[in-house]
């Protein structure tokens, strides 16, 4: 007896409950009272007809990165154009001007006008080239490292919609099947057969199953808001899903890899770069000259060339391009981390994909035998040959394998995406 007291005051609260809002866990049982519970946000619009191509174009139009493909071009069209000079710096104006009114006074007079040029190192203009070629090549590998990237965005927005609207799905049908225990259990209280402690069992399961639909469609509201963010659409796919990639290896055509190796190229370009920098260019001078020695002469013109050629210094130029091939060294190391890193994960996705096809056989067989029990203890309870509650836990049980098989195939279609976002491939 002092073990049906507490369950007695959970019946006492209940009732209580029922009385102050009689719809809540009433016979009501229309589809609009079990499928769409009052919500404040509105969801998404489902589209059959909405093609994934056109998600990913509305997700890569807003994608934050979008205006650093404009500056990687630009900044290759810029070195483009300075390697294409005849000359590897701009060319200096020399003015000069000379008289003696502040001392002597005797009339000279010196002026001179000219143009100075510094002239490419051997292989420096070759090297502004090569820049400018790497350059070109960052800017089609951040294309695709780009798409890449908002792929993996949208896939993850998109499988997380797939999760919370099936979870969504499941708790409705929850509702259902509370609901249809409710009436049955009204039905046999009104004849007799039952205590209205049974009945009480199972107006509280409706409540709580009315309570997980609420916090589900919480859920699928927050999937749809960043869904929304990503893309800017209102409306949704029904459903999505994708297939194995095709080849399953990192390759050196990787987007990621790409990527990494055209900086990696940039960089060592750069050090080449700095070195040439550092060991100075040729200079050519070109200018004329007028001058006198006093007012008593007459003024001379004449023409002059120059030649300025820079020699030694490797201390200096090795110095200079230091940091440039620290910055080399440490290209190479993210390329190699990020190839280990690549390599790592698609082991991981592959094991798991391999560990849950034998995970889904076992949650498909758990799932046919609580199906089957739970109409078994339906029909008992409505013929009167069982009571509430091992039809309650039998009703539980089902909606728990059914949600866990859905759930494991739900996952792998995400790890498939995942395994094709880990070998390059975008939507």
């Amino acid at each position: 007896m002092k073990a049906l007291l507490p369950f007695a005051g959970v019946c006492l609260s209940l009732a209580v409950a029922l009385a102050a809002n009689p719809a809540t866990a009433s016979g009501a049982s229309g589809p609009e009272a079990v499928a769409h519970p009052h919500n404040e946000h509105p969801h998404l619009a489902v589209s059959d007809t909405l093609a994934i191509e056109q998600i990913f174009q509305a997700a890569l139009q807003l994608a934050p990165e979008q205006s650093l493909g404009g500056a990687y071009q630009q900044q290759a069209d810029a070195q483009q154009q300075l390697s294409r000079r005849l000359i590897a710096n701009r060319p200096r104006l020399n003015l000069s001007y000379w008289d003696d009114q502040a001392g002597d006074n005797n009339g000279l007079r010196e002026m001179e006008a000219g143009v100075a040029v510094d002239l490419w190192r051997p292989g420096e203009r070759r090297n502004a080239r090569a820049l400018a070629e790497s350059f070109e090549q960052g800017v089609n590998a951040w294309q695709d490292y780009q798409q890449l990237a908002v792929s993996g965005r949208l896939r993850d927005a998109l499988h997380q919609l797939n999760n919370r609207s099936a979870q969504r799905e499941h708790a409705v049908a929850a509702v259902a099947d509370a609901q249809r225990l409710l009436d049955i259990s009204e039905t046999r209280f009104k004849a007799g057969d039952i205590a209205r402690a049974d009945v009480m069992q199972s107006q509280a399961l409706l409540l709580e199953t009315r309570q997980q639909l609420l916090e589900r469609e919480a859920e699928l509201v927050d999937a749809e808001r960043q869904y929304k963010t990503l893309t800017g659409l209102q409306q949704r796919p029904a459903r999505f899903s994708e297939t194995r990639p095709g080849h399953q290896r990192i390759d050196q055509q990787h987007p990621r890899l790409r990527l990494l190796l055209a900086q990696r190229q940039q960089q060592a370009e750069r050090v080449q770069q700095q070195r040439h920098a550092a060991a100075g260019n040729s200079t050519v001078s070109l200018g004329v000259r007028r001058e006198r020695g006093s007012n008593l002469e007459p003024e001379i013109e004449s023409l002059g060339l120059s030649v300025s050629i820079p020699f030694g210094g490797s201390s200096h130029t090795a110095a200079a391009s230091s940091a440039a091939a620290v910055a080399l060294a440490d290209a190479d190391v993210r390329v190699k981390q990020a190839r280990l890193q690549l390599q790592q994960q698609l082991h991981e996705v592959e094991h798991e994909l391999d560990m849950l096809g034998e995970s889904l056989n076992y949650a498909t067989q758990a799932r046919d035998l609580a199906r089957r029990q739970w109409q078994m203890a339906e029909r008992a309870f409505a013929t009167g040959e069982s009571d509430i509650r091992p039809t309650i836990l039998a009703l539980q049980q089902y909606r728990q394998s059914q949600l866990q098989w859905q759930l494991l195939q739900l996952r792998q279609q995400a790890l498939i995406s995942s395994l094709r976002q880990t070998v390059g491939e975008p939507l």
